[in-house]
């Protein structure tokens, strides 16, 4: 029978981790007037949170998989606890850096096992699919909760506030995961295997580029949304809570895929159905013929048809992994390269917009990523046709 209750108390450390992925964006305006930051220091404030994904996801994935998926979640939790109440203290841009630095080493230390926890508490392939699919979601949802409770708590306390409520419910997360979460087999394989043979999958090498196309994109709107209203003349309280929806929208997306996934729907095709329908929001967004409500309109189509991309992933983490020891390295490589794709999409729109003349000169840019996925989603469904073969 799946473990249902455990499923869910993974998912609400995703909520957690999810939550402290947007925190920033909302309070940027309190931070940059409180601590003297720079539109460059504030990015990088963002941006810093995704550094370790880059550069150590594959390495997390591993020793999950060799010492134990449920004692590193545990401990991503507990650093995503500390990097909070650190943060809250500090009064300069270099130990706010470091903090965000600490958060991004739980987050990835707690998000490379989550999938391959879920996975192996699944009782049938129909449950896996549902169950990874929920898991899909953890961003968004965790995501929106943060942008609409932001603006509450800097205006009643401040932004320090919330870094503390979030270390607090970390804490409880990982209470509640600790008492429901079975730990899974250890992984008899060398680490330097685990590593190489799950390079050497071609549905893995697929679905990393495909991560890192897609939230290139998705998480650019989501950074930029709030600049772009404002300039536009909407209050900050209208644009978090316009940003906030826009991130929710994506979560039945998600789910969606899910549900799609365990009907058999071939991954590729969603995929592929996916982007095509991204890149022509991308044109109607980013094109000043539109009007305004339209355009924005298009951004909520856009991150809604868009969540059913997370959720092929991760559904396809199990498929492609060479046997079930290598799920969490194939996620490690998963998320490694979707932590370049949010480190560098953010940056690479910023600097066309500023150096291009406006957010209009983005759209090759975006409708490249878009065009990426795609040909990643026809890689998926050849790769699969011929693993039926």
């Amino acid at each position: 029978m799946t473990n249902w209750r455990g499923v869910w108390a993974v998912f609400a450390g995703g909520l957690i981790a999810g939550a402290y992925m947007t925190k920033v964006p909302p309070a940027l305006p309190q931070l940059r007037a409180e601590l003297g930051l720079s539109l460059v220091e504030s990015t990088f404030i963002v941006t810093t949170f995704n550094v370790l994904g880059m550069l150590v996801g594959i390495a997390a994935g591993m020793l999950g998989d060799r010492y134990g998926r449920k004692r590193l979640a545990l401990a991503g939790l507990g650093c995503m606890a500390l990097g909070g109440v650190l943060g809250a203290l500090v009064h300069d841009f270099r130990p706010l850096l470091a903090s965000r630095f600490l958060e991004g080493v739980g987050f990835i230390l707690f998000a490379v096992p989550a999938p391959a926890l879920m996975s192996a508490m699944a009782a049938n392939a129909r449950d896996r699919a549902k169950a990874l699919g929920i898991w899909s979601a953890y961003m968004p949802t965790g995501g929106t909760i943060a942008l609409l409770a932001a603006p509450l708590f800097i205006a009643a306390w401040s932004w320090r506030a919330l870094w503390l409520a979030l270390a607090a419910a970390a804490v409880l997360a990982a209470v509640v995961f600790a008492r429901t979460v079975p730990e899974t087999a250890l992984s008899r394989l060398g680490s330097m295997r685990l590593v190489v043979e799950s390079l050497a999958q071609r549905g893995n090498i697929a679905m990393a580029l495909l991560f890192a196309f897609y939230v290139a994109q998705w998480t650019s709107v989501m950074v930029w949304l709030p600049t772009f209203l404002a300039e536009h003349g909407a209050s900050t309280a209208a644009a978090s809570a316009a940003t906030a929806l826009m991130v929710l929208v994506n979560a039945p997306g998600n789910l969606t895929g899910g549900w799609l996934l365990s009907r058999r729907v071939p991954r590729g095709v969603l995929v592929i159905g996916a982007s095509a329908i991204a890149a022509l929001c991308e044109i109607g967004m980013l094109s000043s013929a539109v009007p305004e409500v339209g355009r924005y309109a298009l951004v909520l189509v856009f991150s809604l048809s868009t969540g059913v991309i997370p959720a092929s992933i991760f559904a396809g983490l199990p498929v492609h992994a060479r046997s079930p020891q290598h799920i969490a390295t194939g996620n490690g490589m998963v998320l490694q390269f979707s932590n370049i794709g949010q480190f560098l999409g953010p940056l690479a729109i910023a600097w066309i917009a500023s150096r291009f003349g406006g957010w209009e000169a983005t759209l090759w840019a975006m409708l490249a990523f878009a065009a990426a996925g795609a040909a990643c989603g026809a890689a998926l469904t050849a790769i699969e046709n011929k693993m039926k073969r």
